[in-house]
């Protein structure tokens, strides 16, 4: 009896043993990487030959996990010398060694500065190119140029390949600085000022008194559907203040919409109508009393609650509509402004109240830290205006769609 208790005692602990050594090695194999190069370690190349790296592969627990890899080190084909590229995942890394050659195959050239300025928005010309095979065949014609489009000012390259009859390749890149610029021909962006919004089948009493800032909701929503059929382009503020700046170009429909006040009647049935045509639109918010809750709870993806004053909006001033802004303290303006863009929770762009303002109110609004301002004004804004002086396109109750279309249409 003792000797059976024995063996099967000891067949419990073997299971035993057995059962957590095949958790250990299931353990050990989830928890593990396996790393390893794709192509080869030593790798030679010569001089700005087109050229992909294979990367590497790695598995946990079986898995691919080879978008995990981490890459470090830097690889320049137009420059000879060796390079050593580190591909590393958990605690293992694996390197592979690239020796660029000093000689090219195929030849190809670049004439012309390098890098080479161009103003943003001016025609680019190509200073040209040559390329040619070993035995001096001319490969010209055969040159691939990838350009981009060059609408931003800032740092690019424009990228020249060309392979000859033997399949050897060459890729060349030249270096591109877009300049900032303000004197090319542009139509102009109109950046419309709407106020409220009604449906007719339920006019509201102030009606024919708000001077025709209202505009009725069918009309509204004919405007959108025109903007969306014809593909208009709906700018950021940031986009805006760059395309000022004269650092981006815009498509030449573009088309920037502002409803001011933060009415009720735009937040009930201005808001449904830009969300049934996907239009973004900007609401400039007066947050004293219930604008900051109608920020709360009217929210959109598609409006973006900016500032139209805290407590500015009211009379006080001796300038334009006699709004207080012009004649406020600074400090006391600055705070204002600042209550606004926390209630807001933006300061992209501001209004000014009634359309007024002083040299010392546009700085306030700068030192507040928008990006942009509207004014009143009439017009389009245009590269070297003033950001935070901008005009704007009026909308008035009663207008027609060819009314619309006249008022926004980009003509020089």
């Amino acid at each position: 009896m003792k000797r059976g208790k024995k063996k099967r005692a000891g067949i419990v602990i073997l299971a035993a043993v057995i059962v957590l050594v095949g958790a250990g090695i299931f353990f050990y194999y989830q928890t593990q990487y396996y790393l390893v190069l794709n192509g080869e370690k030593e790798v030679e190349l010569n001089l700005c030959q087109t050229y992909e790296d294979p990367g590497a592969s790695a598995k946990k627990g079986g898995e691919d996990v080879s978008d995990q890899i981490e890459v470090r080190g830097t690889l320049d084909l137009q420059t000879p010398g060796t390079y050593t590229l580190v591909y590393s995942i958990g605690d293992l890394s694996v390197e592979r060694r690239i020796t660029v050659g000093t000689k090219m195959d195929p030849v190809l050239e670049l004439e012309g500065e390098d890098p080479l300025q161009v103003p943003l928005g001016v025609e680019f010309e190509e200073p040209g190119f040559s390329a040619e095979d070993s035995n001096g065949r001319d490969l010209t014609d055969e040159v691939k140029v990838e350009r981009p489009e060059l609408k931003r000012a800032g740092k690019s390259a424009i990228t020249y390949t060309v392979e000859d009859h033997e399949g050897n390749s060459t890729t060349v890149e030249r270096a591109v600085e877009v300049l900032p610029n303000t004197y090319y021909e542009t139509p102009g962006l109109p950046i419309c000022m709407y106020h409220y919004v009604y449906d007719e089948a339920d006019p509201p009493e102030d009606l024919y008194s708000r001077y025709g800032n209202y505009i009725e909701v069918h009309d509204l929503e004919e405007e959108l559907q025109w903007l969306v059929s014809e593909d208009y382009y709906f700018p950021t503020w940031k986009e805006v203040r760059d395309y000022v700046d004269g650092k981006l170009l815009l498509p030449e429909k573009s088309i920037v919409l502002c409803f001011d006040d933060g009415a009720k009647s735009f937040l009930e049935v201005g808001i449904p109508a830009l969300e049934k045509y996907e239009v973004p639109a900007t609401c400039f918010m007066i947050t004293k009393g219930a604008g900051e809750e109608k920020v709360k709870n009217y929210p959109s993806k598609y409006v973006s609650y900016q500032s139209h004053s805290d407590n500015m909006h009211r009379a006080g001033g001796f300038i334009g509509h006699g709004g207080i802004f012009t004649a406020m303290p600074e400090e006391e303006a600055l705070a204002d402004l600042k209550t606004s863009i926390e209630k807001c929770g933006n300061s992209d762009a501001f209004a000014y109240p009634y359309g007024d303002y002083t040299q010392q109110c546009r700085d306030i609004v700068e030192e507040a830290g928008f990006l942009c301002a509207v004014t009143t004004e009439g017009g389009k804004a245009k590269p070297g205006m003033d950001p935070l002086l901008l005009p704007r396109v009026r909308m008035s109750m009663g207008q027609s769609l060819a009314d619309f279309q006249y008022m926004v249409a980009p003509e020089v």
